[in-house]
Formats: structure tokens, sequence, C-alpha cells
């Protein structure tokens, strides 16, 4: 699959960072994304790093993760496609979590934006969301750690329960 390809797969998720907000609690914002909905929290470190799920009509229970993290690498295309793993750590619960980049897309200036998803959040994930107070990623990976100036960044939870469940009410509203 060419670069272009790769780019324009992720365009509903980069859509999450373009589509209007509503500022739920903590933080977290449900975003509308056609007949998806998208719910996030920016990083402390990196005001435009995001952390959350993505809620599609069609498969309402399932919730996909979405981060989305800023680059200054002109050097970024290579990362296109791949699978790659972020170190998690929920209040001391550490993880590792295979996510796949999805798109690329150029910002203002030498930045890009990095979006990672295709990986679905397990009942224990979801769990260990709403219980901790933040959860601290890092690209562990040198490969993918070279990319990027921020190499890791804090998310508040605080509030993750509530953006789930309205994200869960405007999945099924939007698929009746």
């Amino acid at each position: 699959m060419t670069v272009r390809k790769l780019v324009s797969v992720g365009v509903a998720l980069v859509a999450m960072s373009l589509a209007a907000e509503a500022k739920v609690s903590g933080g977290w914002e449900l975003e509308a994304i056609s007949k998806s909905t998208g719910y996030s929290v920016h990083g402390q470190e990196g005001s435009k790093n995001q952390f959350g799920l993505l809620k599609h009509s069609n498969t309402c229970a399932a919730d996909e993760l979405y981060i989305s993290w800023v680059s200054d690498s002109d050097n970024i295309w290579p990362l296109a496609g791949k699978q790659i793993s972020l170190a998690a750590d929920f209040d001391g619960v550490a993880l590792d979590i295979p996510v796949e980049v999805v798109s690329i897309r150029p910002m203002q200036g030498d930045r890009y934006q990095v979006i990672f998803g295709r990986s679905f959040a397990n009942s224990e994930l979801l769990s260990l969301m709403a219980n901790a107070a933040s959860v601290n990623l890092v690209m562990a990976s040198t490969d993918v750690a070279q990319f990027f100036s921020v190499t890791g960044d804090r998310f508040s939870m605080q509030g993750f329960a509530q953006a789930r469940l309205d994200a869960q009410s405007r999945c099924q509203s939007q698929s009746s």
C-alpha cells in the first residue's frame, strides 16, 4: 500500500481533530465524526497529543484506540502503516499497547500529526482506564522515538467513564 493510500485511510480518524467538540469532564471531549463518535483527552506534555477511543455506529459495543501524537521530523513517512507498541502505565499497572500508524497529516510549519489506531480495547483495558487517575504513554522503541521530540506524555483518566457513556449514547442514536 502506498503512503498516499495509508494517509487517506486515516481520514476519518484525522477528522477527529477537526470535528466539533463537546467537553465532557476531566478534560475529555466528545467528537462527532460522521456516524462515528470519538472521545479523547489531550496530553499534559504535548497539548496536541491525544489519547482516546472511537465508537463506530455499526459496532457500538467496541472501542477502538485512538492516539494522536505530534512529530517535527521531516523523515516521519517511513512510519506509515507500521505496527508499533506503546508502553503504558495506568497508575503502576504497566502494559504494552499494540497500535498501527494509520495516518500522517502535515500540520502548520514542519510538524506532522501521527494517528495510531486499529487496536480495540478489551474489557481489562477498559477497566484499567475507568479505575486509573492517569496513564503515561511512552514511545519505548528507539525505532519509533527517533521521530518525536516528545516521546512520553501523561493523560488524565478523570472523566473517562462519563465520556464513554456519552459516546455510547451518541453511537446508539447514530445506529438507529
